[in-house]
């Protein structure tokens, strides 16, 4: 399969841009990127898409989710139903995330994330009322055909969660083998362990999950000072890593030595100009979740340019339903780009090139598939979107990258391609029935308001035969 004329941005390690350009792929893999007229005279038996028109970009990596917490969007958004503890949910309503919710949960997750040009996602899961709940996660992803990095999350200190979902380190580490053992597969899903939030976890989890990701050979995990928690952390209000532990969060990681480029930090709000340098010599990737951040009203402060100035890979991602309602890749780029702007009281502060580059690029390589996804190069995963050029919100397009980041929106993505098969085309989804899966998820969330027995918890709207379009 040939994509020809196309404007192809490759987002390889020289940032190399083909204005009339073309990608080759054959089966699962790029064979070919260049100039369209170089590559037609390579490869003219090839079937051919004609991309003239249209932006072609390696599909976007979101480097931090939680999906099941899609069918949960918008029941608490503004600080309604928050409980003392400072977590969002009602955990009654957390009760029923089972394998089938789940399920209804990541597929709902995925109509939206490749509609925005998302080929590949991370997962923290960390929920397990339900032993099977994280399956139903695995198998949405299985079905639909998008790209997953699966984090089995655990914690064993009681704080933002009830005891009953905390675990022993014995059934931390089985549970998350067994996770492995039949998900993992190196390519459309690959699975991390996770120690979940730095605040709930013993020195003994972090270090036994951290050591089983090893003897595993995989990648490990741990939010760090996250929207939620951040206001434990905050400088302004007293650091509690240093009362905990004397240190910095990335001080006391670095002296339990499980640091590097397998483990990934999600959040690291307040992070110190004295952390970073641990951040760069350890080789240690970072998510940024801008909007999640934002949500909580006190944690925007990643300093995130200076992360990318000293050399430490930051990828971008949207987090999840709990603290932010979208999970479309372009509300998440632009947002990333203004908000470092106003942090750093400078417009040069983010670009919408390194914007573009934590989305692509270097959130494929914080999640250690930089050989696989992230650009568009010979022997890479046929990951690809085409972006309409001539869409409401890209055009005029006289630069295009800053259109992108700036102006566009999910609705210009045309054509999204998931390991050489081709699941979205005109818009329209090839993989999934969306009407069909936006029903399942409307069902499981009212089954989980329902069955929390706390209807009264929620605005009155919310209740069944309110809204005239769930009669």
């Amino acid at each position: 399969m040939i994509i020809k004329k196309g404007y192809v941005v490759t987002m390889d390690e020289d940032m190399r841009v083909y204005r009339d350009g073309a990608v080759v792929f054959r089966g699962d893999r790029i064979v070919d990127v260049g100039k369209t007229e170089d590559i037609m005279r390579k490869h003219s038996d090839d079937e051919v898409i004609d991309a003239k028109g249209k932006m072609v970009l390696p599909g976007f990596v979101n480097t931090h989710n939680h999906l099941y917490q899609t069918i949960m969007r918008g029941l608490s958004d503004d600080g309604e139903g928050m409980r003392p503890e400072g977590y969002r949910w009602d955990i009654d309503l957390l009760r029923g995330l089972d394998r089938d919710a789940c399920y209804a949960s990541g597929a709902m997750s995925m109509v939206e994330m490749i509609r925005s040009g998302i080929t590949c996602t991370q997962d923290s899961h960390y929920i397990n009322f339900h032993r099977d709940s994280i399956n139903g996660i695995a198998e949405s992803a299985r079905d639909v055909g998008l790209r997953l990095v699966l984090g089995r999350g655990s914690w064993d200190l009681q704080g933002l969660a009830p005891e009953e979902l905390t675990e022993d380190i014995d059934t931390a580490i089985k549970e998350s083998r067994n996770v492995s053992k039949r998900w993992h597969n190196g390519d459309m899903t690959k699975v991390i362990y996770e120690a979940s939030l730095l605040s709930q976890v013993s020195d003994e989890l972090i270090l036994e999950t951290k050591r089983a990701a090893q003897e595993d050979e995989l990648g490990w995990g741990m939010h760090i000072q996250g929207p939620l928690a951040s206001h434990k952390n905050d400088p302004r209000t007293g650091d509690k890593s240093l009362r905990r532990y004397g240190g910095r969060a990335m001080e006391y990681l670095n002296s339990l030595n499980v640091l590097g480029p397998n483990s990934l930090l999600i959040h690291c709000t307040f992070t110190t100009n004295r952390e970073i340098p641990i951040l760069a010599q350890t080789g240690t990737p970072v998510a940024h979740c801008p909007c999640a951040n934002a949500w909580a009203g006190r944690s925007i402060v990643t300093p995130v340019p200076s992360m990318l100035d000293m050399g430490v890979t930051v990828g971008l991602g949207t987090d999840g339903a709990m603290t932010n309602n979208s999970l479309d890749m372009f509300h998440a780029m632009n947002f990333a780009a203004l908000i470092n702007k106003v942090n750093y009281g400078t417009t040069k502060a983010m670009t919408a090139e390194k914007v573009l580059n934590m989305s692509t690029r270097l959130a494929a390589k914080a999640l250690c598939l930089d050989d696989k996804v992230g650009s568009l190069e010979t022997g890479k995963k046929a990951d690809i979107v085409l972006v309409d050029m001539k869409a409401p919100g890209m055009a005029p397009t006289i630069l295009p990258i800053k259109n992108l980041v700036y102006s566009a929106t999910s609705s210009c993505v045309d054509i999204v391609i998931i390991n050489g098969k081709t699941v979205m085309e005109g818009r329209e989804l090839r993989t999934l029935d969306k009407e069909k899966i936006i029903e399942e998820a409307e069902k499981q969330t009212w089954r989980l308001v329902e069955g929390s027995g706390h209807m009264d918890r929620y605005p009155d709207f919310l209740k069944r035969g309110k809204m005239s379009y769930m009669n």
